[in-house]
């Protein structure tokens, strides 16, 4: 049987997929306005007063070795030999320094008397390494600050979905979360149409098994016809490394949907990717719910859909279990996100395959569908253990075409046309059909879409922060403490199971876990 990408007369679906919102996809995007982006990164506008210098072979405790024997004095002394040196290769800026404190790792807190920018103390972290052979390392005494607020352009003006709940009722509350945990460390796998090599996307892509530079993922579509790929000269197979989507378009001749008519490429598992993990404070369009976690991005959906064949080996594959007649992955997946569906039981497969994924430690997060009905006749959200997500629009509603029921774990943010940014709002190439045919400035495009597809990507990103804080947690306990954690909808939302995740809340309840 195949999951397909359905369509009908008001949205375009990958049944647990997706509503593509036409008109609201933007090909200029803002400019990256690169002082910010230095400033967000590195600080190299800020001013600070203090450098650390480290020397070769000082570990002791200062403060105990002076209060030794005969500590005292030798301590003074070396101290104001080395003031002197630092004090004579940083002359040009003209401050007098003092030394602070003594830090754990053995180095030396110096204050200046007065400001400079972190480009001077660079500089003169450079000076100082170079005229003293004893220093091992001299550099600026950064500020840190909270990263809980992006600087990407369209964070605040876009994306309703990430903020505060008291700020935006349908939010998923990801600020607070953020001050914990931005999901380094963590790997989701998206099993979807793959990818494009959109330029907020490509930092936290994993590079393709066994695959040449350039290439992320694998692809697990075996026919060559749906993949889009070269007829294989030996075997029947396209499987292998790079999931590059090469377009799910279909014309109005197409066996897939003949009653349908034509339909553009979707670049659905670029949309989703962003919304799990797009970079954070890079200057570009957006950020991802876990915008440290890395994609491993999966190519299972392609012209007419996927099979169940094809899926059932990629979420095992993306476990780390064995797959005939292919590699282990090296790059386990801790979360599998998958954004599609058909209205079935659960077949065994299926079942068998989620269960074995589960089993090995990663947590399956599906979407509930978008066909309005129970969630129960809807495969794989109708698949026992795993979590499955509804959507909510912009006022914390159920949205009107998210399925729900029994079945539904959590809901989240999907998008529901109540308005006009009532959408989700993420990377989303403008071309229509081949990936090959798009110039720079439409693949590295931005969009809104709206689906149960685009509410569960907000649920594998919260995993991925819930489980950076706390690895050891398995499927049974991710989809407890989701749904305990979970917020009471501020508006009608009936059958939304738990309620709508708060990404604060399960953050801290998994590492406290």
């Amino acid at each position: 049987m195949k999951l397909t990408l359905k369509k009908s007369a008001l949205i375009v679906a990958a049944a647990f997929s997706m509503v593509l919102v036409s008109g609201t996809t933007t090909a200029n995007v803002t400019a990256p306005n690169k002082a910010h982006a230095n400033n967000a990164q590195s600080g190299q506008d800020e001013y600070l007063d203090q450098i650390i210098v480290k020397y070769r072979n000082d570990r002791f405790n200062a403060e105990a070795y002076a209060s030794s024997k005969g500590g005292q004095g030798e301590l003074l002394n070396m101290q104001a030999q080395r003031l002197s040196k630092l004090q004579q290769a940083t002359a040009s800026s003209g401050m007098a320094f003092e030394i602070k404190r003594q830090l754990a790792t053995g180095a030396w807190v110096y204050k200046a008397s007065g400001n400079l920018k972190t480009s001077q103390l660079i500089a003169l972290a450079k000076k100082i390494a170079a005229s003293d052979s004893s220093v091992e390392y001299a550099e600026p005494d950064y500020i840190m600050r909270r990263l809980a607020v992006p600087t990407d352009p369209s964070y605040a003006s876009k994306q309703w979905d990430m903020q505060e709940s008291s700020k935006q009722p349908g939010g998923l509350n990801l600020p607070a979360a953020w001050d914990v945990t931005q999901g380094k460390g963590i790997v989701v796998a998206v099993a979807d149409t793959g990818y494009v090599p959109h330029e907020d996307l490509m930092d936290n892509l994993i590079p393709a098994q066994g695959g040449q530079a350039g290439q992320y993922g694998y692809n697990f579509i075996s026919s060559y016809v749906v993949a889009r790929l070269p007829k294989p000269t030996v075997g029947s197979s396209v499987r292998g490394p790079d999931a590059l989507d090469m377009g799910d378009w279909v014309d109005a001749n197409s066996s897939c949907f003949k009653s349908s008519g034509a339909s553009d490429s979707s670049w659905h598992g670029s949309h989703v990717a962003g919304t799990i993990a797009a970079a954070a404070n890079n200057g570009k369009g957006i950020t991802g719910v876990a915008p440290m976690a890395k994609v491993l991005p999966l190519r299972v959906l392609g012209q007419c859909g996927g099979s169940t064949s094809d899926i059932s080996d990629a979420v095992a594959w993306s476990a780390g279990l064995t797959v005939p007649n292919m590699p282990v992955n090296t790059n386990k997946a801790n979360v599998i996100n998958l954004s599609l569906g058909g209205i079935h039981a659960c077949s065994k497969t299926t079942a068998a395959a989620y269960k074995a994924a589960m089993d090995a430690g990663t947590i399956v997060v599906i979407a509930a569908g978008n066909e309005a009905i129970d969630a129960k006749l809807s495969s794989p959200a109708n698949c026992p253990g795993v979590i499955t997500v509804a959507s909510t629009d912009i006022n914390g509603a159920r949205a009107y075409y998210s399925n729900y029921g029994g079945t539904v774990t959590v809901a989240a943010p999907g998008g529901g046309y109540t308005k006009a940014e009532d959408v989700i709002f993420s990377t989303l190439p403008t071309g229509k059909t081949s990936y090959t045919a798009m110039s720079a400035t439409e693949v590295n495009a931005y969009g809104g879409m709206a689906g149960t597809s685009q509410a569960t990507p907000h649920v594998a990103g919260v995993v991925a922060l819930m489980l950076s804080v706390n690895p050891k947690l398995t499927q049974a306990q991710v989809k407890d403490l989701l749904i305990k954690t979970s917020r009471r909808p501020p508006a009608n939302c009936p059958a939304c199971g738990g309620g709508i995740v708060d990404a604060a809340a399960a953050v801290n309840a998994a590492k406290a876990k």
